[in-house]
């Protein structure tokens, strides 16, 4: 009987010295689902690294908004704490002068902290598409001067030539669009070898539906991009499935956004569940959209004419660790691969 009980007690201290501890290992380390945020708008996916050209890495958005005409102003906005890393301006080609960088690059040094363009550049005037003209080598001057200003800026660029391609509005030729899109990178790329300026590919998410057809070859793209405008663009499966075929060819994503001409600032609890929840829901979905350009807000005096529940609401937002906003440039040389 002694010896039963002495196998008894050592059969207790194994069980209680190995068993219940591997127990509670086993069981700390079962994934448990994460609380959902208060919020309602879900949880951040986490980010992809396709390895683009000034994609940021790991879990980063580029926050972009439209270029602010006073940066003074920006500079005291009360969104001190989350003022954009890209500034979102629009050019025609053909309309190009040759010191046309010099206006953008004083606007741009004027900022209290570094700041990146986001430049974007039409292939039409008027709704008179010259995409043909451009393929066909009628505007290689314009692309020249373009790129001189490009070098002159010196510093990063996001470049959406010929942007919205599918959009109804520009009718752009698919043929055309793409040739005219290759002569561009070829002399942006093999004249005058600009590293630093990505080429974004952009799609209007209400436009025509065959955006292949507009597509110029991995060779010459480095983002793709998507413009969103009302609710029902978020909705859309072809929005999303737009997003999901760029992960699928490696690329990250730059989401525009365009306030919808129904959407009344003044009243935080419509705008905010008609436009502002569904879109930053679609924001956090996408694991590869690395890049959000508000375009439509004088991002420096929103706090003036939105609703002050609206704007508190979109500051918290921006509050959030994943956007990247601007920040002295050897602060972003460290957190970011974007300035080489």
């Amino acid at each position: 009987m002694h010896a039963i009980s002495q196998v008894q007690t050592a059969f207790k201290y194994v069980f209680n010295a190995l068993i219940i501890p591997l127990t509670i290992y086993t069981l700390s380390c079962h994934p448990t689902s994460r609380p959902e945020p208060t919020d309602g708008l879900g949880h951040f996916a986490a980010r992809t690294d396709h390895l683009q050209r000034l994609e940021p890495h790991g879990e980063r958005i580029l926050h972009g908004a439209g270029l602010s005409f006073d940066p003074h102003d920006a500079n005291k906005s009360a969104l001190q704490r989350a003022r954009p890393l890209v500034y979102a301006v629009y050019y025609d080609l053909a309309s190009l002068r040759y010191d046309w960088h010099l206006v953008l690059r004083a606007q741009l040094d004027q900022y209290e902290d570094y700041v990146l363009p986001q430049i974007d550049l039409g292939f039409s005037f008027d709704g008179r598409p010259y995409e043909d003209a451009i393929a066909q080598g009628q505007l290689d001057q314009a692309i020249e001067r373009l790129c001189f200003g490009l070098r002159e800026l010196r510093r990063p660029v996001l470049l959406r030539p010929g942007l919205q391609f599918n959009n109804p509005w520009n009718a752009y030729d698919a043929e055309h669009y793409s040739e005219a899109w290759q002569r561009l990178a070829s002399t942006l790329r093999g004249r005058w070898g600009l590293e630093h300026v990505a080429l974004v590919w952009t799609y209007w998410a209400d436009g025509y539906p065959d955006y292949m057809a507009y597509y110029p070859g991995d060779q010459y793209v480095d983002w793709w991009s998507i413009d969103v405008a009302a609710p029902q663009d978020l909705a859309m499966p072809r929005s999303h499935a737009f997003i999901k075929a760029a992960s699928e060819r490696g690329y990250p994503v730059l989401l525009g956004a365009a306030t919808p001409a129904n959407t009344d600032l003044g009243q935080a609890e419509q705008a905010w569940a008609h436009w502002f929840a569904p879109l930053l829901r679609f924001l956090r979905r996408h694991p590869n959209i690395k890049a959000f350009t508000y375009m439509t807000w004088d991002w420096a005096q929103m706090n003036r004419f939105a609703d002050p529940v609206l704007f508190e609401r979109y500051r918290n937002e921006l509050m959030h660790p994943i956007y990247q906003h601007s920040a002295p440039l050897d602060e972003l040389r460290w957190n970011l691969e974007l300035l080489r």
